[in-house]
């Protein structure tokens, strides 16, 4: 008999089975222990958090978190798509080493490094957390792009950019931002006449009920600000850019962050840490098991390809 799955839940028993057995009982649901072993859910915060801060007020990143993240992801990378999915994506742009390019959601450079290593073009890391933007820049030293692809901090609710750019790049970040609008703004703003906008991120499309998606955001470390699809068109429209490409997907984001949790269970089997780097562990895979729950409960992920008209 097959389970009911609630959208925020994790989607595929046998892998929280494994998880369960590795933490030897630790439930998947996502809240936190106190002191004891008591369950409790965080209270968020109701002002807007400080750039690369939880709603809760912590820290989005440490260094034990960063260290998991790319035994997830791969070196470099602390979301789903690694170096090997990012030719995908920025396809639609042509990049070459003539062009100048923003990466507004840089977190440890790793896409901003394979833009620069692949195509030759600059590229300029931009990252809310001061300690991923530290961690990527000393990553693009370590590979001697510390000038074709330096990572930076910034505030992604006040995006300004001194100088107009050939190509953006934006990925999943717009979906947590309150003021979408003023990041609009800023990417009109900064982009050269004829220049890319690539973005991908989470939506609702019609005839979703958003009421089913409140348990996995009210566990994002986040807030979600969730537009729908003709809202992320009219953002485009609304700036004379000229949306080429709105593309579902999900699929593709699900299949990476399905494969990657797969064989990192594969490597955890296999090997022991400390207790603070195991809640680590459980604290990310939670996560994205949740936005797996979530697509699949329907959440979309968009990729969006727009190009700004000669003046």
């Amino acid at each position: 008999m097959s389970e009911k799955k609630d959208p925020g839940e994790a989607p595929h028993l046998s892998l929280k089975t494994r998880f369960q057995a590795w933490w030897e009982g630790y439930d998947l649901s996502g809240r936190k222990r106190g002191k004891g072993g008591e369950e409790h859910a965080p209270q968020p915060t109701h002002k807007a958090p400080d750039p690369g801060m939880n709603r809760w007020g912590k820290p989005l990143w440490t260094a034990t978190r960063i260290e998991v993240a790319e035994k997830l992801w791969g070196r470099g990378f602390n979301t789903p798509g690694g170096s090997d999915h990012v030719p995908y994506l920025v396809k639609p742009m042509g990049l070459n080493p003539a062009m100048s390019v923003l990466d507004l959601s840089a977190g440890l450079g790793g896409t901003s490094r394979t833009m620069a290593s692949k195509y030759g073009c600059w590229v300029t890391g931009l990252e809310a957390s001061e300690l991923l933007a530290k961690e990527g820049m000393q990553r693009s030293f370590q590979e001697g792009l510390e000038k074709k692809a330096p990572i930076e901090t910034y505030d992604p609710e006040h995006f300004t950019w001194p100088k107009r750019v050939d190509a953006i790049v934006y990925k999943e970040g717009m979906f947590t931002l309150r003021d979408k609008d003023q990041m609009f703004d800023g990417i009109e703003m900064a982009l050269k006449p004829r220049g890319h906008i690539l973005m991908t991120d989470y939506i609702i499309t019609p005839g979703t009920d958003p009421a089913g998606l409140k348990g996995w955001a009210a566990k994002e470390p986040q807030e979600p600000h969730l537009w729908t699809l003709e809202q992320m068109q009219n953002g485009f429209a609304q700036r004379n850019l000229d949306l080429r490409i709105a593309e579902d997907i999900t699929d593709t984001h699900r299949h990476l962050t399905l494969t990657a949790i797969q064989a990192f269970v594969q490597y955890l089997e296999q090997h022991s840490m400390d207790h603070a780097t195991k809640l680590a562990v459980m604290d990310e895979v939670e996560l994205w098991v949740r936005r797996v729950g979530a697509l699949e409960g329907g959440l979309r992920c968009y990729r969006f390809y727009a190009l700004k008209p000669p003046e």
